[in-house]
């Protein structure tokens, strides 16, 4: 910690300031909940985890101390009822505040919470691009959308410094939580302290540089761009926006004042996290706009195009162009196509809440459908929604006899209720 201070560009701390981060990096990081409010209500969550305290700023978010938690373990966890973020990086999508209509890019959006919170936000309406140019970190975006049920997200696997000329003053709202060097979760990850060095900083920067002009080209004019890092440095935060600043027409826009939010003093440029302020890890964003009149495409009616993929069967929000993109998730995966017949996915019983028939199962009955065991109940034959306490867990198929278990061997486990 001692050469981070030394060497760190610092100047915009005071020195009263510098102790106060220095002091905060030593305490216990928080904990941070999104709640799914498609599959579960505020008065339930706080029924089953009372020692959940609401987020001071974002709506549907809570904090919780792991100590006392374990929620990544927990059933409710499994059916898509919150997702685990951490309290500073539900920011960006909150201040973004993407909209049902809205076409949104989220430019390097692995594990995909971002995502999944302007999913939550946007109702399962519009459209969200959500890439990763790693594949191996896209397809956590995709593990994430089937277990929330999200439909909105067209999931790909592309470098855009590739493409970005076909997508030029394409998407209402852009959110680029870009890569850095991590010094904002070292309350957190011990291991990125390790690996942190000033040469990284730098590196980072460039990269940032880059893809904030880069993402800026694809932001329509009207249009409105959140840029975020996890990182304390002043050259991959104010001094990227005064990058953009200098060599295009963005104008800054203005984020309410908090006495959770700090502002640098140089220039004023976005907020800092900082957790000797805010009940979060270190975070920086920045809200940006294009200047002109949003202008956005008639919109038909949501989720009324399917399109098959070899035998698979998927449904989007909205079509999109696809032509330039490695597409990983086309929307919803319906199911296979067998004859005439459609073998429901996972993915699609997680996303649609209305399916019927739909049978109510006891919590002991669920923990061993999760461990791979069918359900002794006769009942009629056909598809039938298995559901726990109101919540789609599973679209099964009943032979008269027995519901015969379809869930996904990597998804078997046990839980902590």
């Amino acid at each position: 910690m001692r050469s981070i201070f030394n060497e760190y560009h610092f100047d915009y701390l005071t020195s009263c300031e510098k102790n106060l981060l220095k002091k905060s990096l030593k305490n216990h990081s928080i904990r941070g909940l999104l709640l799914n409010t498609e599959k579960m209500n505020e008065e339930t969550l706080l029924s089953l985890y009372p020692s959940l305290k609401k987020h001071p700023i974002v709506k549907n978010a809570f904090l919780y101390e792991k100590d006392e938690l374990d929620l990544g373990k927990s059933i409710y966890h499994e059916l898509g009822c919150f997702y685990l973020q951490e309290p500073s990086a539900m920011l960006p999508a909150f201040l973004l505040s993407p909209e049902e209509g809205d076409l949104v890019l989220d430019l390097c959006a692995a594990p995909g919470g971002k995502s999944m919170q302007a999913s939550l936000l946007m109702n399962n309406k519009g459209l969200i691009v959500s890439n990763d140019i790693a594949k191996q970190r896209a397809f956590s975006i995709v593990e994430n959308a089937e277990r929330l049920g999200r439909g909105n997200l067209l999931i790909t696997n592309n470098d855009f410094s590739l493409i970005y000329d076909k997508f030029i003053n394409t998407f209402d709202k852009i959110i680029l939580d870009a890569p850095c060097s991590g010094s904002g979760m070292f309350r957190k990850e011990s291991k990125m302290q390790e690996d942190w060095s000033y040469q990284k900083v730098l590196k980072f920067a460039e990269i940032q540089k880059s893809l904030i002009l880069m993402a800026y080209s694809m932001l329509k004019p009207g249009g409105v761009m959140v840029y975020s890092t996890c990182s304390f440095s002043y050259e991959e935060d104010e001094e990227v926006i005064d990058y953009l600043l200098e060599r295009t027409d963005a104008v800054l826009k203005n984020i309410p004042d908090s006495p959770l939010f700090y502002r640098s003093k140089n220039n004023g440029h976005g907020i800092h996290l900082f957790p000797f302020l805010f009940p979060g890890e270190g975070h920086y964003v920045a809200l940006i706009s294009k200047p002109g009149t949003l202008v956005k495409k008639e919109k038909k009616a949501p989720y009324s195009e399917q399109v098959k993929y070899g035998d698979f069967l998927f449904m989007i929000s909205e079509p999109f162009n696809t032509k330039s993109l490695n597409v990983i998730r086309y929307g919803v995966k319906v199911g296979q196509v067998d004859k005439n017949e459609v073998r429901y996915d996972y993915h699609y019983a997680r996303f649609k809440n209305d399916f019927e028939p739909a049978l109510e199962i006891d919590q002991q009955t669920l923990i061993k459908y999760y461990q791979g065991e069918t359900i002794n109940t006769p009942y009629p034959k056909g598809y039938v929604m298995i559901k726990y306490n109101g919540v789609n867990a599973d679209i099964a198929k009943s032979d008269g006899r027995i519901i015969k278990n379809r869930l996904p061997k990597g998804l078997r486990k046990k839980f902590v209720l």
